[in-house]
């Protein structure tokens, strides 16, 4: 077992290290990043939701050493265990710390990058990649090597392995070499740029990552970035970005923006190469510092990018889809509600089924502080939407979630109304244990006709607030995958240098039960192509626990019934469908490749892999385009080349569809109940 940090406080022995200076930290900056440290702790500790937390400083440090050094390939067990006792008696002493052992952290970083560059120049042909080691995809839950000797040796397999990996893609060794030393190089220039803002800003939410997730201290540059995405008011592409291990990875897409409406890219896609304009040459972004790809991505408005693009399970050497997105400002009338019909065939009759898309929960608040009449709001669109759905005669509604992260809690209870009427609609809890619901005497029910709610794992926040609302009222149902589970309320502070964004409230649904960690359970699956342990609040360490509370008054519609018989109707249609077979095997690949952590240095084996990967993913995709009579692809090649866009609305729509059937199934069971006793529906 590993002897990670087990001592109370811990300092690093700087002889054991031969380290004589710290990282370059001037004495004013140590003052003022203790005085930053000490006005985050009082805050956290006064305010935050979770206030009763007590951490072991020895538990900061090995979070943070676990954070500099994620794969574990740079600071040795024995390393870490000759750390000297050294009590951590203030935040200054915690902050020599942390730049002491970042200094360590970049020194050697850097001398493995030269050994890796020198044994890359050395390999001269194909039978220099045919050795029998392996390598890891991901060493965050392996052991620490016991020696430097250990690292030397596994730097030096995982810089063959890229070469490998570049070279199975180029098919050219020269153009692999030169590919990979100068990602090398740029990891280099990366530790190089390194600026110590950003070394107290990854100590310190160090810290603040044991509250929640959502509770993070923001350097100055950071909190001009969160305000650029919060307004989008910067031309570019309309995503939030990542970074983990090197690889750029989309966290979100921005309702209304260039990227969400082309539909060409997904969370949790990764950027592997930008073409800063339409003439210039994609440039291989891997191992870049976030900040420079996101300056790369941005651009005039009216401009295009080119992007080159991984889905979430690729390794991150495939050869990406190159796409083209325009850049533009996201504006609210981009993100607003919009309608649909969509009209599904039974033998008894036709349905007209109306769809509201609610891509946000917005508000012009500029406007509506102004006292115009006319702001904009999606409870005033979507109110407006239903009055021409129901000049339409439609039969029932599917307000479609999907993808819809939240936004102004107003308006999840003004929706809420045009659904309930009266009634109350959410609780919040405070950190000091007061409690309020909200929404008792607003407004007035505006559709009472059939409704279901559909949603995904991306649906989050204010959405979990109204599927929560309409299943409680059981008022329809709630039809999709369990959404994200964030049910929580964060507040932004400035602090002496940079901001400190924490958890101040909790939602509970009328019903007691909380949203966050849980989400909102569907009353009927449809099955989609995303991971639980990729996306939503159940995948971050420390995120706040599901807990329940007292319901208060609520009363119910009586409108979801005999939800078991729906459930097997919309199985046996979706388990005849091609789709259905295409989106569980997608998933066991998806199993597979996050089980496969072994990777082995041998290039006549890894061409196999490649090929029998390749042979299984194009299987999948044919399986598909069958399902809807298109062409199959012929090669791996015409796949990766294929239009991204096309294909994504065909799978949107697919649930839609499978939507709305279930909704005229269920208006099928109040216009006939005797139907029930023999089980018939889809007639």
């Amino acid at each position: 077992m590993k002897k990670i940090l087990l001592l109370t406080f811990l300092c690093l022995s700087i002889n054991s290290f031969g380290l004589e200076r710290i990282f370059p930290l001037t004495e004013e900056d140590r003052s003022l990043y203790s005085k930053v440290y000490e006005e985050v702790q009082y805050v956290l500790q006064k305010n935050h939701f979770n206030n009763d937390i007590s951490l072991r400083k020895s538990k900061i440090v090995e979070k943070y050493i676990n954070q500099v050094d994620s794969q574990k390939t740079i600071f040795t067990e024995n390393e870490i265990e000759s750390f000297s006792i050294k009590p951590l008696i203030s935040p200054t002493d915690e902050i020599n710390l942390a730049f002491m052992l970042f200094n360590y952290y970049k020194e050697r970083s850097i001398n493995l990058l030269e050994h890796q560059k020198s044994l890359i120049e050395l390999v001269e042909n194909e039978e220099d990649l045919n050795g029998t080691e392996i390598v890891y995809k991901n060493r965050e839950d392996l052991d620490r090597f016991k020696s430097y000797s250990q690292i030397k040796t596994y730097q030096q397999n995982l810089a063959l392995s890229e070469l490998i990996s570049i070279y199975l893609k180029e098919n050219d060794l020269t153009k692999a070499k030169e590919k990979i030393i100068k990602r090398l190089n740029n990891r280099k220039k990366s530790l190089n740029r390194i600026s110590s803002d950003e070394i107290f800003s990854l100590y310190i939410n160090s810290y603040t990552d044991f509250y929640d997730p959502h509770t993070n201290y923001m350097t100055p540059t950071t909190q001009e970035d969160w305000e650029i995405n919060l307004k989008a008011s910067l031309e570019g592409i309309g995503a939030i970005l990542s970074s983990e291990d090197g690889i750029t990875k989309i966290t979100r897409l921005i309702p209304g923006g260039p990227a969400e409406k082309s539909g060409l890219l997904k969370v949790t896609d990764k950027i592997v190469g930008v073409g800063k304009s339409i003439n210039d040459n994609v440039v291989d972004v891997r191992d870049w510092r976030i900040d420079e790809v996101v300056k790369l991505i941005r651009g005039p408005k009216s401009t295009v990018v080119q992007l080159e693009v991984l889905p979430a399970a690729s390794d991150n050497e495939d050869k990406g889809k190159l796409i083209e997105i325009t850049r533009d400002v996201v504006k609210l009338e981009d993100a607003a509600a919009k309608k649909k019909e969509i009209e599904i065939k039974r033998a008894s009759r036709n349905y007209n089924i109306g769809v509201i898309e609610l891509p946000t929960f917005y508000m012009d608040f500029e406007a509506y502080n102004k006292n115009r009449f006319d702001y904009k709001s999606s409870s005033r669109d979507v109110k407006k939407i239903l009055r021409e759905l129901d000049e339409s005669n439609i039969d029932g509604l599917v307000l479609d979630l999907r993808g819809n992260g939240g936004g102004f809690l107003f308006e999840a209870y003004s929706l809420a109304k045009l659904f309930i009427g009266r009634g109350n609609v959410v609780q919040v809890m405070e950190a000091n244990g007061s409690l309020q619901s909200l929404g008792h005497n607003l407004g007035q029910q505006n559709y009472d006709g059939p409704i279901v709610i559909l949603v995904d794992k991306l649906s989050a926040s204010a959405s979990e607030i109204l599927a929560g609302v309409i299943q409680d009222y059981d008022r329809g149902l709630v039809i999709g995958s369990q959404t994200f589970g964030k049910g929580t309320v964060q507040r932004m502070i400035e602090l002496s240098h940079g901001h400190l964004k924490f958890t101040e409230q909790k939602y509970y649904r009328v019903s007691g039960e909380s949203t966050q960690n849980k989400g909102v359970e569907p009353d009927i699956t449809i099955p989609l192509v995303f991971d639980d342990e990729e996306i939503g609040e159940r995948s971050y360490e420390n995120s706040l626990p599901y807990n329940h509370i007292d319901p208060i008054f609520y009363r119910s519609f009586n409108n979801v019934e005999n939800v078991d018989l729906l459930k097997t109707t919309s199985s046996n249609r979706t388990d005849s469908n091609e789709m259905s077979i295409y989106i569980n095997s997608q998933q066991e690949f998806y199993e597979i490749e996050k089980n496969s952590n072994e990777v082995p240095i041998n290039l006549e084996i890894r061409k196999i892999m490649k090929l029998a990967r390749e042979e299984k993913i194009l299987k999948m995709e044919n399986k598909f385009r069958k399902s809807l009579n298109l062409d199959p692809f012929v090669t791996y090649d015409e796949f990766v080349n294929s239009d991204p866009e096309e294909i994504s609305e065909l799978r949107e729509g697919i649930v839609l569809k499978e939507a709305a059937e279930i909704l005229v199934d269920s208006i099928q069971l109040k216009e006939a109940p005797s139907r029930l006793s023999f089980g018939i529906l889809n007639q």
